[in-house]
């Protein structure tokens, strides 16, 4: 019940920065904006997101069954999407929904199950730093967030391949309530991270990351354009989008909620886009690439409590 407040909150707190956001645009500017949009190009922006989310369930798939995880697939997807619905919840905790819902319907321990929500993390910052050095060349200041980031990537790798430092780091994780639960066998927990981010598995978790943050950059991309802006080179997209992406990571708010929006805004400002178009854009590309699929992942997640409480039933 805790979860579902903190949910409530940050929808709160969400529509009142947007709503900040879009008083500082002015309604002149959106009706305008929105009035522009080409929706011809509607199509390639949503075949772009669902690419990228589905690449993403197919590298959750593939974990899983490196982990020796075996459930049926209607049900991975509802549980993997039902994380992608409380990702919200400040850095990502909110997706370790999975595993509690792996341990009630499929009796999966979470010392499992928990590894696996961290490494997917772990993959998505390596995918978003070298899909941001593709555009560098475009987009200079990129340079220093992903540099910076990049370190911050480093450093976790490397805290998750030491025994030591790992039982060391989740032993002081563990005297915060929240997560004590979800660390109870610290020595298996290890076991399966090491599993998973070792050999040439590794290489094909990490394309398939790129390959999420290209498709989700790439319809940002196409966002701009439907609306008649295209004075930006597609992977100077890339590179502006997950610079700002990280940043909000960074700022440990949920989603990067207004830091995104602040970070992206401002780089197309600096390009000669007027702030006010700026935000009035950025907000729409958060609306149809963030929240579209949060909202898909709270159908998801209703369905498979649904589903767990049928199957209890029986």
């Amino acid at each position: 019940m805790k979860i579902f407040s903190k949910v409530i909150f940050v929808v709160v707190f969400s529509i009142m920065v947007y709503v900040a956001f879009l008083i500082i645009s002015d309604v002149n500017t959106i009706s305008n904006e929105l009035s522009n949009f080409q929706l011809e190009y509607l199509p390639i922006i949503l075949a772009l997101i669902l690419s990228g989310y589905f690449s993403l369930i197919f590298r959750w798939k593939l974990i899983l069954k490196k982990s020796e995880i075996i459930i049926p697939n209607s049900s991975s997807i509802l549980i993997f999407m039902g994380g992608i619905s409380l990702a919200i919840i400040p850095g990502k905790a909110g997706e370790l929904i999975k595993s509690e819902l792996l341990k009630i319907k499929f009796n999966i321990p979470r010392s499992k199950s928990v590894p696996i929500v961290i490494v997917e993390q772990v993959y998505s910052g390596i995918g978003l730093v070298i899909t941001s050095l593709f555009g560098i060349y475009y987009f200079e200041l990129g340079i220093y967030v992903t540099a910076g980031f990049s370190l911050i990537v480093f450093l976790i790798f490397l805290l998750l391949s030491s025994t030591k430092l790992f039982e060391k780091f989740s032993l002081i994780l563990k005297r915060i309530k929240f997560l004590e639960k979800y660390l109870e066998n610290i020595s298996n927990s290890h076991f399966v991270i090491k599993n998973l981010i070792s050999g040439k598995f590794t290489g094909i978790l990490i394309s398939l990351s790129i390959l999420f943050w290209v498709s989700i950059s790439s319809s940002v991309y196409f966002i701009l354009v439907a609306f008649g802006i295209d004075i930006f080179e597609l992977f100077e997209i890339w590179s502006m989008y997950t610079s700002s992406i990280m940043l909000g990571f960074v700022s440990f708010l949920p989603i990067g909620i207004g830091v995104v929006e602040g970070t992206f805004a401002g780089f197309m400002a600096y390009r000669g886009i007027d702030i006010s178009i700026a935000l009035t854009l950025i907000i729409i590309v958060r609306l149809l690439v963030e929240w579209l699929p949060i909202s898909a992942g709270f159908i998801c997640l209703k369905l498979i409590y649904n589903k767990k409480s049928y199957d209890n039933e029986n």
